[in-house]
């Protein structure tokens, strides 16, 4: 139901009236029913709608024929075919508008891999801002996000229109698998097809799909008196990192929008970090799953058993103090000395030659013990 439409069903809510000139103006009666004209009898009744009911027009040729092209015929009872598509577990029954719990209701999906805590207080907010192309002694936006991807240690969560760029795919496989680090990824609905292209070529196998899940979205949809329904696209693009850091912006992840096309994104950690964090949970909510396992999966490989380091035994305190000591360098060299002797002349001393002795050795090891 429309909020107009909750509103109305309050008594204590007074209606007041907006023109176009108001900053407060979002919602008109008569734009939508200019809108249902469009969607039932085209182009030409639209316009003459428009011109004969004194509105302005509000809508580009380049959205007329946007609409006009994604316009739906919208049946309660028929399965959705492209949600199908993406699930990969269509029967080709049709539906009973009855209700039958285990064939019309849904489980909620949910973050089933891993989650940062939600703490009531995330830290001052801090903001940085990259372009494409760069400034003279920043980084590359590219090489920004992939940095981000590297030092991810919990959860990295995506949401994309068009993700196409094989480098940062790897990057995000190696993370999950390597890692263990947990990898959710939402794309718009029409960019699903061009995202499992790319996961053909990016040579993955089934271990990869443990701490990796990929989700679909549409934009918000119109539904018509006429049973009929126009839908928007997913717009939004950002990367929300640990539960402490987001990356926001116009950037795509396509190789065309890291080289050819200007873009620009915001690094946020603090406290704004934590509207991305609500927005993915909601958008998860209300998402479709993509089937993974129809793309061609190698096996997984086995695991290499590394063999294990034996720990370099450190001295003790009292060891490490005596080390640094002056007088236990005496002693040590005069042990060393007194062993060189016996290794090249075989005797304890040549005749004649002044030696020190051994109560002057006591003496010294007698000190440095009350040392």
């Amino acid at each position: 139901m429309a909020l107009s439409q909750v509103q109305c069903l309050d008594d204590n809510h007074i209606n007041l009236r907006t023109s176009e000139s108001k900053p407060e103006f979002f919602y008109s009666e008569e734009q939508r029913q200019a809108l249902e004209t469009l969607i039932h009898e085209g182009r030409d009744a639209y316009e003459d709608y428009i011109k004969t009911h004194n509105i302005r027009c509000f809508l580009s040729d380049l959205e007329l024929e946007r609409i006009l092209s994604t316009v739906e015929v919208y049946s309660p009872g028929s399965p959705d075919h492209t949600a199908e598509l993406l699930l990969g577990d269509s029967d080709g029954e049709e539906i009973s508008l009855q209700y039958w719990p285990d064939r019309s209701d849904h489980s909620i999906p949910q973050l089933d891999i891993c989650w940062p805590d939600r703490p009531s207080y995330r830290g001052v907010t801090r903001a940085q801002v990259y372009t494409q192309p760069p400034y003279e002694g920043q980084s590359h936006i590219k090489e920004v996000v992939r940095k981000m991807i590297s030092q991810a240690q919990k959860v990295i969560a995506i949401v994309m229109d068009l993700f196409t760029d094989i480098d940062i795919f790897k990057d995000l496989l190696d993370a999950s698998y390597k890692r263990k680090v947990s990898v959710y990824i939402m794309l718009e609905t029409t960019g699903v097809k061009h995202f499992l292209r790319m996961c053909e070529k990016a040579g993955m196998h089934t271990g990869h799909l443990k701490n990796l899940r990929v989700r679909c979205i549409r934009g918000a949809e119109f539904f018509s008196r006429f049973s009929k329904r126009v839908c928007g696209s997913q717009s939004q693009k950002f990367m929300f990192i640990d539960g402490d850091k987001a990356v926001s912006g116009s950037y795509s992840f396509t190789w065309s929008a890291s080289r050819l096309d200007r873009n620009l994104i915001t690094v946020l950690t603090g406290q704004a970090v934590d509207t991305f964090d609500s927005l993915f949970q909601d958008m998860y909510v209300m998402s479709n799953g993509v089937c993974l396992s129809k793309i061609n999966l190698s096996s997984e490989p086995e695991p290499e058993f590394l063999p294990k380091v034996v720990p370099t035994l450190l001295p003790s305190a009292t060891t490490a103090l005596k080390l640094i000591n002056p007088k236990y360098t005496l002693v040590s060299n005069y042990g060393s000395h007194q062993t060189n002797e016996r290794d090249t002349s075989g005797v304890t001393g040549s005749p004649g030659t002044a030696q020190p002795g051994k109560g002057e050795h006591d003496q010294l090891c007698a000190d440095l013990a009350r040392s």
